[in-house]
């Protein structure tokens, strides 16, 4: 029991005893059964990469030293733990610019004598309006400071929306905003300038309709697929034997055989075209 114990529990085991979090930590696709493990490989690429990588930092600065002296004079390792963040439902229909809610505990009035009490910080959010050149449209986001400064950086806001790593644009609007400009570019009807500006975002048409899809979606649409393949698959029994006895007929191989038990074809009496066999071969044929 013990070594079973062990063996469960053990992280370091390779296969089936990672979890979900250890596989993606690794690189590992983690589900090898049902529509998920049957995802496209660009959209499994594009999971795994978003839970291998580490957002930027917004809230704390990160010391990028490896090791560090305490105060008792020794050699420590640097840890950078980042921030637990909070993203509420209405992060996903704004761009915060990775800034979110944060929780934690202060003291009274700023008064070192007090006792510490919870508190929550809320970013400072405000309505703007941008252009995009691609979708030629103007829209009403909400957003931070930080976003501002981003879009400002990097020049524009397509630019802003198609540069961010999902990891860091954190926004499910940001992410329908940026696969509908990725579709406006592969469709390929812009102006030869802003299709020039942007031609460096663009990626494989089959892989557009992927972007910004959480692991349900995904899971729901490769379904969907694969049901209307299943259903463009059959033939009904009726087109197969028409068409038998359409080419029979072009072969002009059919028979003056008597219909019997066995389901034979009934004979033809009339000498003429395929027309008059057929009106033969009417069983409500007035005699």
């Amino acid at each position: 029991m013990a070594s079973q114990m062990r063996l469960k529990f053990n992280w370091r085991m390779p296969g089936a005893y990672h979890n979900i979090e250890q596989r993606l930590a690794r690189g590992i696709w983690p589900w090898t059964e049902g529509p998920r493990a049957r995802l496209p490989k660009h959209f499994k690429l594009r999971y795994i990469d978003k839970h291998m990588r580490e957002p930027v930092a917004v809230h704390f600065i990160p010391d990028t030293r490896k090791y560090k002296v305490d105060r008792h004079k020794q050699m420590q390792p640097v840890q950078n733990v980042p921030v637990p963040l909070i993203f509420p439902r209405e992060a996903d229909e704004g761009l915060w610019g990775g800034e979110a809610f944060l929780q934690g505990m202060r003291k009274k009035g700023d008064d070192p004598h007090k006792p510490r009490v919870w508190r929550l910080w809320r970013p400072f959010l405000m309505p703007r309006v941008f252009y995009s050149e691609i979708l030629d449209e103007w829209l009403t986001i909400t957003v931070t400071l930080r976003t501002l400064d981003l879009v400002d950086e990097v020049a524009g806001f397509d630019h802003y929306i198609l540069s961010m790593h999902e990891v860091d644009l954190r926004s499910r609007l940001g992410m329908k905003l940026k696969a509908k400009m990725l579709q406006r570019l592969a469709d390929g009807n812009l102006k030869e300038e802003i299709q020039e500006k942007y031609a460096k975002y663009m990626i494989p048409e089959e892989e557009i309709e992927w972007v910004g899809l959480s692991i349900e979606e995904a899971e729901r649409k490769q379904e969907e697929l694969e049901e209307a393949q299943h259903r463009a698959s059959i033939r009904p029994m009726k087109e197969k034997y028409m068409q038998d006895l359409i080419e029979r007929m072009k072969n002009k191989s059919l028979g003056a055989e008597v219909e019997d038990e066995d389901g034979a074809l009934p004979a033809f009496t009339s000498s003429g075209g395929w027309q008059d066999k057929l009106a033969d071969m009417n069983p409500f044929k007035k005699s």
